[in-house]
């Protein structure tokens, strides 16, 4: 079998230790090239215009143009790029700032190498790596986030079953098992749920299904963090 193709990795971080523990953590796992660094939210649109790297690790908070308008800068010229928030702060209004300004994931600083490693993998493949303790954040401040939810275009029975296991975190494998699916099958099931709710990544996917009640938020599982 052919070795899987290493990910091409923007770490973004303003401060110079976060980025020497890059550096030192990713040369260590051969999966992952970090092929740049950015030291504000400026600095990471040019390197993301300059490099096309397939994921980028933000920090939100950084001075002159912070990670979360730089998701947003990134995202609205490149909407298929991936760009995972990564900060100490798990806070409603962060966790949903970014996942509206088009971040595909969000984790908490501290989560290890191979933790780390592996999200990124996750992100690259489509999927979407959330803590599970954002992704109650998420849940909880979106189950009244409006007035009238937006319309639901017709799910059918299976959609609604995958949303429901997209809402516990499951990878797109995962989700196949439990459905008796390809993951190419999932990732179709999925595109087309985002064609029917009007959005494209499986953050905004997730967000939509929650404002739907689609997904329950009392019905996350437990939190391993």
């Amino acid at each position: 079998m052919a070795p899987r193709p290493r990910i091409r990795l923007l770490a973004a971080d303003d401060d110079p230790q976060v980025r020497a523990a890059y550096r030192d953590l990713f040369a260590h796992h051969p999966e992952v090239e970090l092929v740049g660094e950015a030291s504000d939210g400026a600095e990471a649109v040019e390197a993301y215009a300059r490099l096309r790297p397939d994921v980028v690790l933000m920090d939100l908070q950084m001075p002159r143009v912070s990670g979360i308008d730089a998701i947003g800068q990134i995202h609205q010229r490149w909407p298929d790029a991936i760009v995972v928030a990564m900060t100490t702060f798990g806070t409603q209004e962060y966790v949903v700032a970014a996942i509206r300004a088009g971040a595909a994931g969000y984790l908490i600083k501290g989560v290890g190498g191979s933790g780390l490693t592996t999200a990124l993998r996750q992100a690259v493949a489509g999927d979407m790596p959330l803590s599970s303790t954002v992704r109650r954040e998420l849940a909880a401040v979106l189950k009244g986030d409006a007035a009238s939810p937006p319309p639901q275009r017709d799910l059918t029975p299976r959609e609604t079953e995958l949303l429901r296991w997209l809402g516990h975190g499951f990878t797109n494998a995962q989700i196949g098992a439990r459905m008796h699916l390809s993951e190419g099958s999932v990732k179709q099931y999925v595109a087309r749920i985002g064609d029917k709710l009007g959005v494209t990544s499986r953050t905004q996917i997730l967000v939509r299904a929650i404002q739907l009640r689609v997904v329950d938020p009392s019905d996350l599982p437990p939190i391993h963090d």
